[in-house]
């Protein structure tokens, strides 16, 4: 049976047979290969266990965005003779339209690949797949289905980082962005109005992106309807971002896109 992983710069994810998944929190640094090799054995015992429960062989599928992370996972995949394969942009069926040499991390790609499949195409329109993680992206995909680039801003928790290390005065808040709740606008000290300031200003631009991303897509395809929005990642079901129009909200859609894939992909 093979497992679906996903690899993040926020996150480690698992889907088990039962649908339940294996969320782990990234290492501060993704770079940190120690710690990574911590998460894969964690990752790999919690498979194990799944496949035994179950009476199948484990296999993996695994989509990564960091080199330490999927380095940590093979080893550790290998060591328990688990068979691994590893997704990479030829596996998509999509065609991009992007600059040469084309170069676009996994998950956004997975994440347009199946929200033009399921939302897109089926009523003959694109689709602009928005991943929340430690970045927040839009990838765009004209009715068509060529993939035609998209936007990466900061995440609420990396601007919470950024603004306290360049300011001398603003301490670091723990902002938790996929929260479901959303405080007032008005923070009545330093920690509150950074909250409200940092996740309003996401919500505002990731608004604005998905407005002119549409407008764009429009210019570029007259008469074309208007695409499909589909949020994914661990903040698709936040407070901060429920306004935000979308077809479809799905934490786990990089997950389910890795295991919709077509069955043969590269080792």
């Amino acid at each position: 049976m093979r497992y679906a992983v996903d690899l993040g710069n926020s996150a480690a994810k698992a889907a088990l047979l039962d649908g339940a998944v294996v969320r782990l929190p990234a290492p501060a640094d993704p770079r940190d290969a120690l710690a990574w090799g911590g998460i894969a054995a964690e990752l790999i015992a919690a498979i194990r266990a799944d496949a035994q429960r179950s009476g199948v062989a484990a296999t993996l599928r695994v989509a990564s965005v960091v080199p330490a992370g999927a380095e940590a996972l093979r080893l550790a995949a290998t060591n328990a003779s688990i068979a691994t394969e590893f997704v990479n942009v030829a596996d998509v069926p999509l065609e991009l339209a992007l600059t040469p040499p084309a170069q676009i991390g996994i998950d956004r790609l997975l994440a347009a690949w199946l929200a033009y499949t399921e939302y897109g195409a089926p009523t003959q329109r694109g689709a602009i797949a928005v991943t929340l993680g430690t970045a927040l992206t839009l990838t765009c995909v004209d009715r068509r289905g060529r993939l035609l680039g998209g936007a990466i801003a900061p995440s609420p928790v990396l601007a919470s980082r950024a603004l306290a290390s360049g300011a001398a005065a603003l301490p670091h808040v723990a902002i938790y962005d996929e929260s479901p709740e959303l405080a007032g606008p008005i923070g009545a000290d330093t920690a509150a109005a950074l909250e409200s300031g940092i996740l309003r200003g996401a919500r505002g631009a990731l608004t604005a992106l998905i407005a002119e991303s549409i407008e764009e897509m429009s210019r570029r395809d007259p008469g074309a309807p208007a695409p499909a929005v589909v949020l994914s990642g661990g903040a698709a079901l936040a407070g901060w971002c429920a306004t935000i129009a979308a077809d479809h909200r799905d934490a786990e859609f990089v997950l389910r896109a890795i295991s919709a894939l077509p069955t043969a992909v590269s080792a």
